[in-house]
């Protein structure tokens, strides 16, 4: 477990510099907010990241996350990455507003048992991917199920799914980035392709 320490008053510049997770801080004049890049908060989800609160329990990063994209950070003293038992990949483009995909799966008997999918770019925040995380679970590694994740993908990142993406060639990159996340995080987990 990692635990990234967060001032009484949040000194945005050292949070910054000591854990390469603020990209924009703003006090607002009632509360704290930070805004983490898109990519970053997604694999921090993907990793079971939670808020430690003032009073001592524990909020997921991913419930504190305001439509404008920031984390609200009011009476958190610490953010928490609980490394699982999880072989883990992010792939995305170099712009944080670029479609990309972080995956967490663990594995059982050479097929997937659980997985944990974000998609950011594609919407104000990283959306939960939560038809590619069903898609996936059951399943073993193979060059169909790399075209399941991609087009699963592509399904959630467009208005009737869960994101805003109309544009084809953004869809064609998150497709990619599916497919190379999924490619690379059974990779991480011991698992050939079949």
């Amino acid at each position: 477990m990692t635990r990234f320490p967060l001032d009484a008053v949040i000194d945005c510049g050292a949070l910054d510099a000591a854990s390469a997770l603020g990209d924009v801080c703003a006090d607002d004049g009632a509360s704290w907010r930070c805004g983490l890049a898109g990519p970053l908060i997604a694999a921090l989800i993907v990793d079971g990241a939670a808020l430690e609160l003032g009073d001592g329990s524990v909020a997921a990063l991913e419930e504190r996350l305001l439509e404008d994209g920031t984390v609200d950070l009011t009476n958190v003293g610490a953010i928490v990455a609980t490394r699982r038992d999880a072989a883990s990949a992010w792939v995305g483009g170099e712009q944080v507003s670029e479609p990309s995909v972080a995956l967490g799966l663990r594995m059982r008997g050479g097929r997937i048992g659980d997985a944990a999918a974000v998609i950011a770019g594609v919407g104000p925040y990283p959306l939960r991917a939560r038809q590619l995380e069903g898609a996936l679970r059951g399943r073993a590694g193979s060059a169909q199920l790399l075209e399941i994740a991609a087009q699963t993908a592509r399904i959630e990142a467009q208005p009737f799914g869960v994101g805003e993406v109309i544009d084809e060639a953004a869809l064609e990159r998150l497709a990619g980035a599916a497919r190379a996340a999924l490619r690379l995080a059974l990779e991480r987990a011991g698992q050939g392709m079949r």
